[in-house]
């Protein structure tokens, strides 16, 4: 953050002095700022006062600049109209969640601050939320960041200088402070270390080697990502039995049957083989739609325990009599592979398509099968 060097040198001298021994949040002002939901500069300066005295607003910290400088935006509010009539005045104020996030940034830069009290009733504001600004975002995990922040810098406007002094202070409360000037003694730059701020190893890419995802390891977001992924990899491809099909099943036979008019679970288990089975060949897009995908049928294959093991789609094909259907694709988990599962279904297949198709490239499995099957004709 860029500051004039004479606000650089207010903060280094005010962070020399002794911090106070209670930081505790007014609680008439913080029921006031939780039931308005607005803060204006005069009630922010009294808040910074009573917190840190240090702070001693505007000498030190002037509430309107750095919130300028930290785009927290102002905005004109209005009492209440009983009627759409009224006449109303309107006053310059600063959001709550902004006024916190700005005593965030003050505890960062050393001063003691506690707003444990008053993020956590903010925070009662938050929980249906679904899309959080920064500043909400700071409210949000306070407690667990709080003094284990990234470094903050206050920088002066570039100009020429000869020579730079560092000075170092640590706070009674672990903050680590460097502050730079030139040899005229005129501040250059301000640094603040949180004494419990560990660096994070830099994020790595790699690729799971069982579901084949490529994710930044060490990035929280990536590898929370990866585990969501691995999970619904690992249901596919080493499945448990499935309760709905095994009672299906026991209705009727023909349950494996996937149709237009299936229930959306049984669409969406073919739509699980069919997305491994684009990823296992490379293909652009997936070959099966969950909602809208009125000619396809689908069938499930099931092992005598009612695991889901694989999954097939058969598709209509214009302009050939003799061959109408095609068989569009077929992808069975690793351990059901070789095991005579196609061809336990295979008659099944030919008396309710007749003499279908085979959708080429054909994998070397395939080419076997249909080799032992003496339908070389459909290898093409």
């Amino acid at each position: 953050m860029e500051l004039e060097p004479e606000r650089i040198d207010a903060v280094w001298r005010a962070l020399q002095g002794r911090a106070p021994k209670s930081t505790s949040f007014p609680k008439s002002v913080e029921d006031r700022m939780v039931e308005s939901r607005w803060v204006s500069d005069t009630e922010l300066e009294d808040i910074l006062f009573a917190l840190d005295r240090r702070l001693d607003p505007p000498a030190v910290i002037d509430p309107a600049e750095l919130a300028s400088k930290l785009d927290l935006p102002y905005r004109f509010v209005y009492p209440r109209p009983r009627t759409r009539n009224d006449d109303v005045m309107g006053f310059r104020r600063l959001g709550v969640t902004d006024a916190a996030a700005f005593c965030i940034f003050l505890e960062r830069l050393g001063f003691r601050i506690d707003l444990s009290s008053l993020c956590a009733r903010l925070r009662d504001h938050l929980q249906d939320r679904t899309h959080l600004t920064d500043e909400e975002i700071s409210v949000l995990f306070y407690d667990g960041n709080r003094h284990r922040m990234s470094p903050v810098s206050l920088c002066a406007p570039h100009r020429p200088w000869g020579g730079i002094r560092t000075l170092k202070l640590k706070t009674e409360d672990g903050y680590r402070i460097e502050y730079r000037t030139d040899n005229a003694g005129v501040a250059i730059s301000l640094s603040v270390h949180a004494p419990r701020y560990r660096k994070p190893p830099a994020p790595q890419s790699v690729e799971c080697p069982s579901c084949g995802l490529t994710y930044m390891k060490g990035s929280p977001t990536d590898e929370r990502e990866h585990r969501k992924a691995h999970r619904r990899w690992s249901i596919v491809n080493d499945p448990k039995p499935h309760r709905k099909l095994i009672v299906a099943l026991a209705r009727d036979t023909d349950a494996c049957w996937v149709g237009a008019d299936a229930p959306s679970w049984k669409r969406k288990e073919v739509y699980e083989r069919a997305r491994l089975f684009r990823r296992e060949f490379g293909y652009d897009f997936v070959q099966w739609s969950i909602e809208d995908d009125p000619d396809a049928i689908g069938f499930l294959f099931s092992d005598g325990i009612g695991r889901i093991i694989g999954a097939c789609a058969f598709r209509p094909q214009q302009g050939n009599a003799a061959r109408p259907w095609r068989l569009d694709w077929i992808w069975l988990c690793p351990d059901a592979r070789r095991s005579g599962w196609l061809g336990r279904e295979w008659q099944r297949f030919r008396q309710r398509f007749g003499d279908f198709d085979v959708e080429p490239p054909l994998s070397k499995a395939m080419k076997a099968f249909l080799i032992k099957q003496r339908r070389d004709d459909l290898i093409r």
